[in-house]
């Protein structure tokens, strides 16, 4: 089965409700805003991503106050035993160099509002990305995929508000929820 396939088949993601401080969720849960600073901006998914699915984020809101862009991978952590204040400040590398996490920056070119990311883990642990419907390839590897795996965003830096989306977004840059 396609990623593509199995993104279409599985429920719409929204953020869960365990996040940095910084975070308020929006939109009926599918948009995630940092409010303050540039930290303290982790959130997740609401369930488990499927081996294969594409998660699909829009960037809705980015600025140039500060430096660095979106981090993005998975987490075999379940979201439900965290508390939000608990989290770090920062996913990488504060979440990375615990067990269970993976992740890594988006390359800054990509800050950019209307900027629309997917990501997906294959059977092997590759995660693999690509931006605005071009497939970039192999992002990083080594996430076990044994277990469940949730996404996990942080948004630092310039990223300033991200949206769950779907392959057909850029047909609807203008729309809000």
């Amino acid at each position: 089965m396609t990623g593509d396939l199995n993104s279409l088949r599985a429920p719409s993601l929204q953020f869960h409700d365990v996040h940095g401080d910084n975070i308020e969720l929006l939109c009926n849960k599918s948009r995630a805003r940092r409010h303050e600073s540039f930290c303290k901006g982790i959130c997740f998914s609401n369930r488990p991503i499927n081996i294969n699915e594409r998660v699909y984020v829009k960037f809705v809101e980015t600025n140039t106050s500060w430096s660095g862009v979106l981090r993005f991978g998975f987490t075999s952590v379940n979201p439900a035993t965290l508390r939000g204040p608990d989290l770090p400040r920062y996913a990488c590398p504060d979440l990375t160099n615990k067990p269970g996490n993976w992740a890594k920056a988006l390359g800054e070119r990509y800050t950019a509002s209307n900027i629309l990311l997917h990501f997906s883990v294959n059977r092997a642990g590759d995660v693999n990305y690509g931006v605005n419907g071009e497939e970039k390839g192999l992002f990083f590897s080594g996430v076990s995929t044994d277990q469940p795996v949730w996404a996990m965003l942080d948004i630092y830096g310039n990223t300033v508000g991200v949206e769950f989306s779907h392959a057909n977004a850029g047909q609807y840059w203008g729309r809000s929820c």
